[in-house]
């Protein structure tokens, strides 16, 4: 079973000049997330709230950048509704094919850092961003994450995303990114 799903990510990186003063990308971000797919065969479903994501990163300076050589932290989920292991089979009325065990997560977009993390676009500069799994797992852009055991009824993966440096220097401004995930079913 494949899903595709875009998730939209929007922010802004501010420059701090002294405690009191800063200056900042005119515009905050915003953004919508825009889906799109087609289900083959599914183990589950996606709740509704997962599918229609849009993560605002709130504005981040670049000394704290500079400092801790990555970003704040941005939790988000995708939730899992109404997994049933069991499979039919289309082909032979009343009969089953093997139980669904596993699922697999591939998060895909234009890559950055040498296809390490997700590219960053607009006007800020010398950062991409990067997602983790709850276990610490880094995804890679276009690569299948470690297979995650299925389970009956519902399920919440965990992930979070945060701005990494790409090598160039840093430039306030404001950036995007679309990210697709995709779930395999085994």
């Amino acid at each position: 079973m494949k899903t595709f799903i875009n998730l939209a990510i929007t922010s802004s990186l501010a420059m701090f000049i002294s405690p009191l003063v800063f200056a900042q990308a005119p515009a905050q971000g915003a953004g919508v997330v825009t889906l799109g797919g087609e289900v083959i065969d599914s183990a589950c479903g996606l709740e509704l709230a997962s599918v229609d994501q849009s993560i605002e990163m709130t504005p981040e300076p670049i000394g704290r950048l500079l400092r801790n050589t990555i970003g704040a932290p941005h939790p988000f989920q995708l939730r899992l509704v109404n997994c049933s292991l069991t499979r039919p089979d289309p082909s032979r009325p009343g009969a089953t094919l093997p139980d669904w065990q596993h699922l697999q997560v591939t998060f895909d977009g234009p890559r950055d850092r040498n296809g390490r993390s997700f590219a960053a676009l607009g006007d800020s500069q010398g950062i991409a961003i990067h997602i983790w799994d709850a276990a610490g797992q880094e995804s890679v852009p276009g690569e299948p994450m470690a297979l995650l055991p299925l389970a009956e009824g519902d399920m919440t993966l965990h992930y979070t995303l945060r701005l990494v440096g790409n090598g160039l220097p840093l430039m306030p401004g404001a950036h995007s990114a679309a990210v697709r995930f995709k779930l395999d079913y085994f």
